[in-house]
């Protein structure tokens, strides 16, 4: 994903959250999955803005048309879980979400300069690594 793309959608959550400052806010990353054929990729950040403020979010970035592009997958209002991520094929990825948390911009599939994705979601089971986040905590 270019850098532009993914400062535009943490300023969309910064002003949804209304937690903008001039302090950057606490966040890290999950492990990147890499698609079956190197084409895709795959992420879930985590930020908190403070105030009640804080974003769970899954990313997809694809390599097509000699260029990079991919969006939102999922995203979660809350920093007690991550979002587990897999690759099942090269045109769907496996997402894995606590139960009974609300998901936002829940997305069932895009398509990136022609390219299809599917995404299929599951329960985060307590056992995965994805289950305690990357490290921040509300």
């Amino acid at each position: 994903m270019k850098a532009s793309s993914l400062l535009t959608i943490l300023f969309a959550a910064c002003l949804a959250t209304a937690g903008c400052s001039s302090e950057p806010a606490p966040s890290c990353q999950g492990p990147t999955v890499s698609h079956p054929d190197g084409k895709c990729t795959a992420y879930y950040y985590q930020t908190d803005y403070g105030s009640g403020g804080a974003t769970t979010q899954a990313l997809v970035s694809c390599r097509v048309d000699q260029g990079e592009t991919g969006g939102n997958v999922v995203a979660i209002h809350d920093l007690a879980h991550g979002i587990g991520l897999r690759w099942l094929d090269a045109h769907t990825l496996e997402v894995a979400v606590p139960d009974q948390i609300r998901l936002e911009n829940q997305r069932a599939r895009d398509t990136y300069s022609g390219y299809a994705l599917k995404y299929v979601y599951r329960s985060l089971r307590p056992d995965e690594p994805a289950f305690a986040g990357c490290g921040l905590s509300d």
